[in-house]
């Protein structure tokens, strides 16, 4: 869904989410947060964002953060040859091909 909103205020978060109970993929902008935590509503962050902050942090110097980009293009690469596939297929794949990126306890 995208609804527009002229700023970027909390207000416009809490008045588009003030009915919705789930799971909220967003941005990870500080008034989602604020609306989540306020609400109890899960924030799932979309791939694309968490994957900038970790090229910041990788540059040659930082092997987590260059292990992550090698896990998050993994898991690009499955969604790749899942597009456009049926939903039970896509949800099946997830299931077997993501499992060897869990991290350990």
């Amino acid at each position: 869904m995208f609804l527009y909103a002229p700023g970027r205020g909390a207000e416009h978060a809490k008045n588009l989410l003030r009915d919705f109970c789930g799971i909220v993929q967003c941005d990870g902008y500080g008034a989602y947060k604020a609306v989540a935590t306020e609400r109890g509503l899960t924030l799932a962050f979309c791939w694309a964002h968490v994957r900038r902050e970790f090229f910041g942090l990788a540059k040659g110097k930082g092997p987590i953060a260059e292990e992550a980009l090698r896990r998050i293009a993994a898991l690009y690469a499955v969604e790749a040859e899942l597009r456009g596939k049926p939903p039970d297929v896509r949800r099946a794949v997830r299931g077997n091909e993501d499992a060897p990126f869990d991290l350990p306890p």
